[in-house]
């Protein structure tokens, strides 16, 4: 079958039109695969740096979830974070991990967007005290990458009266129609003002790194604010100041496998697919299998694969 594999950690992944097709079992269901994203995650698996890789043998096939077929025609999402295989014709996975998608849904949207947008959704949904009050104002850092631009989209849904969104690139982040507020990195970030922030009930953060710092020593707020740790793009560490956490009333938690269950998860996952195929267009680009070289040297391109 057509697939692209991986044949040593750190090596360019390759196409290949003679794979041999996926082994069933009776715990697992075969799809034929329709649509799979290239996600960060799956950039990491791929180079062999993503621990769910270490014992992979080879070759292996990127791609950690889409949208695939069933032999009886229906339409369904599929996790393969496990194992990989997304980015072939066929992929056998346990019965377990699949769920229908959205009658309608675009299997492109649900491919290249349920993995960003898991994020955002699992920390409201786990790591979000439910109380926000109605109207609540969020800060979103690093808005201008794709699950932020999800996040915008899933705030809103969630009641969200004022998003204010947090980004070096000024032009990029002005296209973002939905935010109410910009605030532009300076160049040195833990030099941003932030000054503008009244009261915040929720932040969002993508980037973590001096510009958290920054924001969190100038935070006035006047009400409880929920500071939610999602993605580090921006740095691993942070010198946070116990007074910052002792003089301000702030609640400090993370979001990702881990600090909620897959359980959990699981739960979640229908309402979420049911809000990826409603997300307005965030662009994607749709490649064939056999383009994945253009697909991989272009980082800033949201690339779907389909058959």
């Amino acid at each position: 079958m057509r697939a692209i594999t991986v044949s040593s950690w750190g090596a360019a992944p390759t196409f290949t039109s003679t794979h041999p097709e996926p082994s069933s079992s009776d715990d697992t269901v075969t799809l034929k695969v329709l649509a799979s994203g290239l996600h960060q995650l799956v950039r990491a698996q791929a180079a062999g740096t993503h621990y769910s890789t270490k014992t992979t043998t080879m070759p292996y096939i990127p791609g950690a979830d889409g949208v695939g077929e069933t032999p009886d025609g229906k339409r369904v999402y599929f996790n393969s974070i496990a194992t990989g295989g997304g980015f072939a014709e066929s992929i056998a996975v346990p019965k377990q991990s699949v769920t229908p998608i959205p009658e309608g849904a675009d299997p492109v949207v649900i491919a290249g967007l349920t993995n960003p947008g898991m994020s955002s959704w699992m920390a409201f949904a786990g790591r979000v005290d439910p109380e926000l009050p109605k109207g609540f104002t969020v800060v979103i850092m690093g808005v201008t990458a794709i699950s932020a631009k999800v996040a915008v989209q899933f705030a809103r849904a969630k009641g969200a009266g004022k998003i204010v969104g947090v980004a070096r690139n000024a032009k990029e982040m002005a296209a973002i129609a939905d935010l109410d507020e910009r605030i532009t990195l300076a160049t040195d970030a833990g030099g941003t003002d932030f000054s503008s922030l009244g009261d915040v009930h929720l932040i969002l953060d993508y980037l973590y790194g001096p510009a958290v710092v920054a924001l969190l020593n100038q935070l006035k707020s006047s009400v409880p604010t929920q500071f939610v740790q999602i993605g580090t793009v921006a740095g691993n560490d942070i010198a946070l100041p116990g007074a910052v956490l002792r003089s301000k009333n702030i609640t400090i938690r993370g979001a990702g496998p881990g600090a909620w269950a897959m359980s959990q998860f699981a739960k979640e996952l229908p309402d979420l697919l049911d809000a990826v195929a409603k997300l307005p267009d965030m662009e994607l680009t749709v490649r064939k299998l056999e383009e994945v070289d253009a697909a991989w040297g272009n980082k800033k391109e949201r690339t779907v694969f389909v058959r």
